[in-house]
């Protein structure tokens, strides 16, 4: 068997397999939920109960966001509160900083677009109010996640476009 054949085969397993465990995973998941079979997670809030659920737990294994919201009781994974939604981001923005950083400046990318969910914004309008006040979400080079994350937070409650546009507007 030639090595792209077995990569073919391996690839198909692995594809078996997920399917099976989001299968599985879909008799656990219950009506008054609000994650689908993938289960909570970053993934559940970017893709939603209906959304694609192999992509979210692509997006909760990759980041391991499933493991830190039943650790903390985030994303998902326990009842919605403001402190909740404000550790996720926390956690996001330190653990996607330089990805968030670059992408801002460009104003497109899917760490972006995942921190927009964070926000409960739709469409391109947070992507566009970020880069538009990239200098004021980085004020100087030593600029640490924490300040970016605070600087973001004042663009969105300051940016009525913005305010339209996200649910959680403070």
């Amino acid at each position: 068997m030639s090595n792209n054949m077995q990569k073919a085969s391996m690839k198909k397993a692995y594809v078996l397999f997920a399917a099976a465990i989001l299968a599985a995973a879909s008799v656990e998941a219950g009506a008054g939920r609000k994650y689908g079979t993938a289960g909570c997670g970053l993934g559940s809030i970017v893709m939603g109960r209906t959304g694609s659920q192999v992509l979210a737990g692509t997006t909760n294994s990759t980041f391991y966001t499933q493991l830190f919201g039943i650790t903390t009781g985030t994303s998902n994974c326990a009842e919605d509160g403001v402190a909740m939604v404000d550790k996720e981001k926390e956690f996001f923005a330190n653990a996607n900083y330089e990805s968030l950083m670059q992408e801002i400046a460009q104003g497109k990318g899917e760490n972006l677009e995942a921190m927009a969910s964070l926000y409960g914004c739709h469409g391109d309008a947070f992507a566009s109010s970020m880069k538009n006040h990239y200098t004021a979400i980085f004020p100087a080079k030593d600029t640490d996640s924490e300040t970016m994350l605070s600087n973001m937070d004042a663009v969105v409650t300051s940016d009525a476009a913005l305010q339209n546009a996200c649910k959680d507007v403070n």
